[in-house]
Parts: C-alpha cells; sequence; structure tokens
C-alpha cells in the first residue's frame, strides 16, 4: 500500500510492504544485526542485498523527483546510514538520533529510509516512531509533527531538509533501518541574494 502524504507542502512517500521478496527480506535482516548504528557506509561497498534494496528504493526516488518537479539526473547517491537501536536506556539519552535534525548536514537533498526489523507488528506498541515536523517551534505542537511508525519493510522518502527525530525505542528486537541519502552533483550558480 502506498500513502501520499503532503505535509506543509512537504512531500512525503510511505510505501508498506515494499519488499516483496522474501529471501532478500530475510538478507536484509540478517546483515541488519551489527549491535551499533553506522554513519557514512562506502555506497561502492554495498552487500547484495543492499545493492537489490537501492536499485528498489532508486526507483522510487525517482518517481518521487519526477511528482515534485526535481532534477533526479543532477542527484547521487552519497550516503548509507545503517541504524540499530537496543530498548531504550539510561545510555541512549545522549544519542543523536533521539534529538531533532535534519539531514542536510550530510548534504542529503533526498532521504530515503527502510525499516528492516523493529518488534511493531499492528498491536503492540514499541516506540521508535520516526518523528517529521512541520516547524521547530512549539507553539503549533503538536499539530506541527507526524509519527511515522517503525513497520517492518516500509519505506519512507522524505526531503533531507525535513527536521527530524526518532522517538525512544522499547521493544526487546533491535529497530534496524537502512538510511539512503542522496546529495546535489552541481549546486545551482546563482549567486546568494543580497538585501
Amino acid at each position: 500500500m502506498i500513502k501520499e502524504l503532503n505535509l506543509w507542502a512537504t512531500p512525503v512517500t510511505i510505501i508498506d510492504q515494499f519488499v516483496t521478496n522474501n529471501e532478500l527480506i530475510k538478507d536484509l535482516k540478517a546483515e541488519s544485526m551489527i549491535a551499533t548504528t553506522v554513519q557514512g557506509q562506502n555506497t561502492d561497498n554495498l552487500s547484495l542485498a543492499q545493492q537489490k534494496l537501492l536499485h528498489m528504493v532508486s526507483a522510487v526516488v525517482v518517481n518521487y523527483c519526477v511528482k515534485n518537479n526535481i532534477d533526479y539526473n543532477n542527484l547521487t547517491l552519497s550516503n548509507l546510514q545503517k541504524g540499530f537501536l537496543y530498548k531504550y536506556d539510561q545510555d541512549s539519552v545522549s544519542k543523536h538520533l533521539y534529538e531533532p535534525h535534519h539531514d542536510m548536514v550530510e548534504q542529503t537533498i533526498i532521504t530515503a529510509l527502510y525499516y528492516v526489523d523493529s518488534d511493531y507488528d499492528g498491536v503492540t506498541w514499541c516506540g521508535g516512531e520516526l518523528t517529521l515536523y512541520k516547524e521547530l517551534t512549539f507553539a503549533d505542537y503538536p499539530n506541527n509533527t507526524i509519527n511515522i511508525l517503525p513497520k517492518p519493510n516500509r519505506l519512507i522518502v522524505f526531503p533531507g531538509f525535513t527536521v527530524h527525530r526518532v522517538k525512544p525505542y522499547f521493544g526487546t528486537t533491535p529497530r534496524t533501518s537502512l538510511v539512503f541519502g542522496w546529495a546535489v552533483i552541481d549546486g545551482p550558480d546563482t549567486p546568494p541574494l543580497t538585501v
């Protein structure tokens, strides 16, 4: 099932049951058991399962770009992060993932997040939601947020400038994910505006 959300002029695509190949899902789950979050993996050194997933995700990102008038030909895969969250505890308080942030720091223009595994089963709440913010103000809270559950085999595509955070996770099965980022190849030659 594909859901198209247009949050405050911020397009977000959510696709459930994204991967239909059970062997690929099994391989991605096996690879995701790394006991830590890995940031900035070399995108030239993807596993076979990651390459297959990237091929599928890239097709969605191309469609996302076409729908939103973004020049996909001017984007390049720039970043892959492997997310791995244990059950929230006191040691987790200072982890970067729990604080609101955006992906522009990593030059990411388009972010695609794929949930590999978690304890979310549609019945039992386990936390670990991705929260997207309209803006960093508390004046509109909670109407300025959307929480996306960490449903296994779910893909989420959104702009890298969108401020987001990961809520604390309370499941016993680690919440694992793959996050692909696309950067701009050639920035515009437009000089900055001077007022």
